[in-house]
Order: C-alpha cells, then structure tokens, then sequence
C-alpha cells in the first residue's frame, strides 16, 4: 500500500508541475522565424540557451505581439521576450533579466520631404505604429491618438508591406533602428526610409519577464539562471 501511495505521490507531483510557455513575436534581428520556421536571432538565442542550461521545462511559441502580450498577462505560466520595461507596465509583469538595448525612431519614406523637430509635428501626420507595444503606448501619453493619427497595425511584418505596397496610406513609421537595419541587409525595402525623430531618448532595454503569479520556485530559478549572463 505504501509503495502504491508513493508512486501516486509521484504522479501528482509531476502533473502540478506545468511546463513553462515561453512567447515572443517575430522581431528581426532580435528572434525571428527562420525559413525553416526555427526561431533564431541573437535574443533568441540567448534565452533558449539560458532556459535549457537551467534544466527549465518549457514551450516556445511565436504569435503577433498584442496576442502575446496579452497571454503573458493572463497566464500565469507564461514568460515574454522581448518586452519593453515601462512605467506603465512595471507593476503588470515579474521583470527577470535585461537582455537587449533598443533605439527606436519616427521614419518618414525618403520620397516624402517630411521633417520633425518636436514630437508634436508627428501629430499632423498618419503615423504607422505596432499596436499595444512601448512605442504605441508612448505616443499616446504624449496625447496621440488611436484612429486619428497612429494607425495600429498588428506586426512589424505588416508594417513593412504597408511601406512596400499602401505608401500613399502612411506619412510616418515607429521603428526600431536594429528592425531596419535587418530589413535593409535582406530585402532593402529600408532603404526608402529615413530617420527624422528618435522616440524617448531614455528608452528602457528590453526584458525576459513572466506573469506575475508565476511560481515562485520557478521564479527563483529563472533569475539564477540569468544572473550568469
């Protein structure tokens, strides 16, 4: 009887331990879908490194950001990467580890002759801007405004084929510089931009976080494990 309560004992352990799902958006250079849909990037990378060197059991999935962001908020064995560390999402996340810097500007296409030398001249203007991420957040504290003159759009994917193909549609895309830089080296559609405003000067990095209810044993490892890098 006692051998059968332990093995029990075993099982039920082992079923309360829920694996971890990881999520991300596809973000070149950072992590991206390769063409053998295989999630790389040097963020990447360096998180799955951290995650197996740990012995961490997880997932790892990739999806538009909003939807990511919004699953790492209501499930409580989710983590994120790579997320923004804003005051407006400090108290909504459990902040683990930096493990990117990132710059991000106003780019008008180079045939628009448009120049910016306050934020406030971007409000005239149709601004393209990836929906429910730092940047977005951002412009609407500073009293922009959804539908007016920030057109969301759910993936830096799409906002790139809106420069290719519905350039009349946008004056103005919010870009992270290294996502450019990408996007020129393999496809040059960046070369038809230019950066006219740099966003928030103090730009936090970018962060691995978790759902605040995670464990707190897994908690505790996942902090260990990126403290080593």
């Amino acid at each position: 009887m006692a051998k059968w309560c332990y093995f029990l004992f075993i099982i039920i352990s082992n079923q309360c331990v829920a694996k971890l799902h990881v999520v991300t958006e596809n973000f070149p250079p950072a992590q991206y879908l390769d063409e053998n849909d295989r999630l790389v990037g040097y963020v990447a990378d360096k998180v799955r490194l951290v995650l197996d060197q740990a012995k961490i059991d997880y997932t790892l999935s990739v999806n538009n950001w909003s939807t990511v962001f919004n699953t790492a908020l209501r499930d409580p064995q989710t983590c994120i990467f790579s997320v923004v560390r804003s005051s407006e999402r400090e108290n909504k996340l459990f902040w683990v580890a930096e493990i990117a810097e990132l710059k991000t500007y106003l780019y008008a296409l180079g045939s628009k002759n448009i120049t910016i030398t306050e934020l406030n001249d971007a409000k005239k203007m149709n601004v393209a801007v990836l929906k429910d991420n730092y940047s977005h957040q951002y412009l609407r504290s500073q009293g922009f405004e959804d539908g007016k003159n920030l057109m969301l759009i759910n993936s830096f994917d799409n906002i790139f084929k809106i420069i290719k193909n519905r350039k009349s549609s946008i004056d103005l895309v919010v870009l992270p510089e290294q996502r450019v830089r990408y996007e020129e080296s393999i496809n040059h559609v960046a070369t038809s931009l230019k950066s006219v405003y740099r966003l928030n000067v103090e730009q936090p990095p970018l962060y691995f976080a978790c759902n605040k209810n995670l464990d707190p044993s897994i908690k505790s490892k996942l902090l260990s494990a990126f403290s080593h890098y």
